[in-house]
């Protein structure tokens, strides 16, 4: 046999060999790599359905302490609502607190009063700090912080000795509370269905009828311009004449509502989200109980 073709003969079965050894070498390392890759797109998809699993739960506890802190507070309004109502119509003397306040004031002596618009969901009490004008931004009438606020006056106010404007602030509140529902103002018949406020103080109840419903800016206190919330007391029928000029510029539609010199009014602030730092306002004149001047 030549020697020649037996020595070619095992080197092609060895570079066969080497051949195929190199394919399956390949070949593992591919599949290796695969399940690398695959383990790190399991290990990845695992990541992330926890970071989803997280997120979740993390929304749904905020849900639920959402909802809870609503049904909360929609909760203690009621039962302040409640006590109100279980004496509201006793007769008391002039000189002393209206029976169904005086439970109220003892748990909170920035009480002054109470506001309702029938038909509406306003039915809240009415506080006024003098030491800190924002507490009640923040702060529900137990003096929890609460990010919905409360109905508060003016601290510039003088509620019972009463100035010619009070000041009544409360949040614009996107589930409708406190103040939320003055938007519907901006509708002309809703103005026409809901246009009594009731305004008790501590000492005396009072009816309002709405005259303006107006649109405003809050503005830097060094700019000349007419800031509706600034008006307490007309000092002279001038500058009565003037404020009422001013406000009805501001008014959205006219309401029919004359204004004369010595008017008792209250004004019901809160933001108008339309527009940055905007403002609605409702203006309400004292009329008597049967709705006359």
């Amino acid at each position: 046999m030549d020697r020649s073709n037996t020595n070619k003969s095992v080197q092609d079965r060895i570079d066969n060999l080497t051949k195929e050894n190199a394919r399956l070498q390949l070949m593992l390392e591919k599949q290796s790599y695969k399940k690398r890759r695959a383990k790190k797109r399991h290990n990845y998809f695992r990541v992330i359905g926890i970071i989803f699993i997280i997120m979740g739960l993390v929304f749904l506890s905020l849900l639920i302490y959402g909802t809870y802190r609503d049904y909360k507070r929609a909760w203690d309004i009621r039962k302040l609502q409640k006590q109100r109502e279980s004496v509201v119509g006793e007769d008391i003397p002039v000189d002393s607190i209206l029976p169904e306040y005086r439970k109220m004031y003892k748990t909170n002596s920035d009480l002054i009063g109470w506001i309702v618009i029938d038909g509406t969901d306003i039915n809240y009490p009415v506080v006024q700090s003098k030491v800190y004008q924002e507490f009640y931004l923040d702060h529900n009438f137990d003096g929890e912080e609460d990010e919905a606020g409360s109905i508060f006056v003016d601290a510039r106010n003088d509620v019972f000795f009463p100035d010619d404007n009070i000041i009544i602030y409360g949040h614009n509140m996107k589930n409708g509370s406190m103040f939320g529902t003055l938007q519907h103002y901006l509708d002309k018949d809703y103005y026409d269905k809901h246009s009594i406020i009731s305004f008790d103080t501590l000492y005396k109840r009072c009816t309002y009828k709405i005259a303006v419903v107006g649109l405003s800016k809050i503005s830097d206190e060094s700019d000349d311009t007419f800031k509706y919330y600034d008006f307490l007391n007309a000092e002279d029928k001038k500058l009565f004449k003037e404020y009422v000029k001013n406000i009805k510029s501001l008014e959205a539609y006219e309401t029919g509502v004359d204004f004369k010199y010595g008017d008792k009014f209250i004004t019901l602030s809160t933001c108008n989200s339309v527009e940055e730092d905007g403002r609605l306002f409702i203006l309400a004149k004292e009329v008597k109980n049967n709705g006359e001047d």
